[in-house]
């Protein structure tokens, strides 16, 4: 099926009440989005076995267990969450369509996933301006979570982006057929949809490229007589003098990670992919970068110890 079509599904809005509403979110899954505490309501769906069996006897199952329903176009009562996977029959037991119904809790908080350090559910990075990107999130230790459908897209431009789930199923690689030397205007809207058994869960993240780039780790090629060298990540964009990349050298006593700070550590922002540190017997030396125009994420940190000086 066309990938446009099938998202193009996901605007369909069918009114089931005054506090809920009912969404197409791919073929054969329905959302019915309810406002307020579900616990305490039900709500009628209506389902449709298919145009093509009008003249078929259909009976009808709820999650393989025959209910009294019979007839082509039939409502059921979603009571609280208890959604569920619906099958229409012919008398023989065939099963002729089915249809997915999900309960999506709107004033409940998020449940499946869990936030990282930012509060974002959704934690997106690249590692250069070359299209390639991806997204990951964890899920909630105490809930079996899955994926019921993901999408990502430009803001203006109605092409999706092609992504494709990973075999961790926590994590997308998505990449845009784009120039990396053209000029970012607008975000990328990146929606997931989640579910737990029958609870669905929508989960948005809205971001220029520009802010989730994050350098690979540098190589450090040198480091002797307290000189040191390194090389711009391989995987970073070329030529250099277009995206430039700004870093940060730290030089801290030897017992102490990159990732601490200490009270003598010296610290420069420099743009040459060389330093010499001020003479001293032992220490650690580090180093990371990140793109100057933006200023935003930086790559994990690359370090050396010295024990002594030659």
């Amino acid at each position: 099926m066309n990938l446009i079509f099938l998202f193009a599904l996901h605007l369909i809005l069918l009114h089931v009440g005054e506090s809920k509403s009912l969404r197409v979110i791919k073929p054969n899954v329905v959302a019915l989005d309810v406002d307020g505490d579900p616990m305490t309501q039900t709500n009628p769906v209506p389902l449709h076995c298919g145009d093509q069996f009008k003249d078929v006897e259909i009976h009808w199952q709820k999650n393989g267990q025959s209910i009294d329903s019979k007839g082509n176009s039939i409502n059921v009562d979603i009571q609280a969450m208890l959604g569920g996977n619906y099958t229409c029959h012919d008398p023989t037991g065939e099963v002729l369509n089915h249809t997915l119904v999900l309960v999506n809790p709107v004033s409940f908080e998020k449940a499946i996933l869990t936030q990282n350090h930012n509060k974002e559910f959704i934690t997106c990075q690249a590692r250069n301006y070359n299209g390639i990107f991806h997204c990951s999130w964890k899920w909630n230790p105490i809930r079996n979570g899955a994926v019921v459908v993901f999408k990502a897209f430009r803001q203006g431009n109605s092409s999706l982006i092609n992504c494709s789930m990973n075999s961790d199923n926590a994590s997308l690689t998505c990449e845009e057929q784009t120039c990396s030397h053209s000029e970012e205007i607008t975000r990328i809207n990146l929606t997931l949809v989640v579910r737990n058994q029958y609870r669905l869960e929508e989960h948005l993240r809205t971001f220029f490229i520009h802010d989730i780039v994050k350098p690979d780790k540098v190589t450090i090629t040198k480091a002797e007589d307290n000189e040191f060298q390194w090389e711009v990540p391989k995987t970073w964009n070329i030529p250099c003098s277009y995206f430039p990349l700004q870093y940060e050298v730290k030089v801290i006593s030897h017992r102490k990670d990159c990732n601490e700070m200490g009270n003598h550590a010296e610290v420069k922002y420099i743009n040459e992919t060389h330093y010499n540190v001020i003479s001293r017997k032992r220490y650690t030396f580090c180093v990371r970068a990140h793109d100057p125009y933006t200023n935003r994420v930086w790559s994990d940190w690359s370090q050396q110890r010295v024990s002594m000086n030659h």
